[in-house]
């Protein structure tokens, strides 16, 4: 289950279990707060464990729809309703179950490069999916300006 609790954070914010090292208390921190989400929104979707499992091991979440990660981004509160990046909520979330610094700081780093996606033209409007793309797209070049 342990895919199930945590990826869909990695995966939205570049799977963080490879990006970023994370403490146990912290994983286990996130993977409480975010199950119930995922659960909805894997079941909406239609999205087995394994998915999670192969993206995990992949390092990537470009097979996961963009619509669950939207869906879950939502419900998490990082996307607000009209499917836009909420810099602040996603900023108390990290520090709320977040301690490491490197990790605040790359959280940090991913709210103020990454907010222009809100500005981005999308065809589904509300909905979030294509902004999740931009999301997870930006998040990945960030990540690759930070490994240099």
């Amino acid at each position: 289950m342990f895919g199930f609790g945590f990826l869909p954070l990695g995966a939205v914010l570049l799977c963080l279990g490879s990006a970023i090292a994370l403490t146990p208390e912290e994983e286990s921190s996130l993977k409480e707060a975010l199950h119930p989400f995922v659960l909805e929104c894997a079941d909406e979707y239609g999205i087995p464990e394994e998915k999670f499992e192969e993206a995990k091991a992949k390092g990537s979440a470009d097979d996961i729809d963009p619509c669950f990660i939207s869906c879950f981004l939502k419900k998490a509160e990082f996307f607000d309703g009209d499917g836009k990046l909420d810099v602040e909520k996603t900023n108390a979330f990290v520090k709320a179950h977040l301690t490491s610094e490197h990790v605040i700081q790359f959280f940090e780093a991913v709210g103020g490069e990454c907010a222009k996606v809100n500005d981005e033209e999308v065809t589904d409007g509300d909905k979030g999916c294509d902004r999740a793309k931009l999301l997870f797209d930006c998040i990945q070049e960030l990540k690759s300006k930070i490994g240099d």
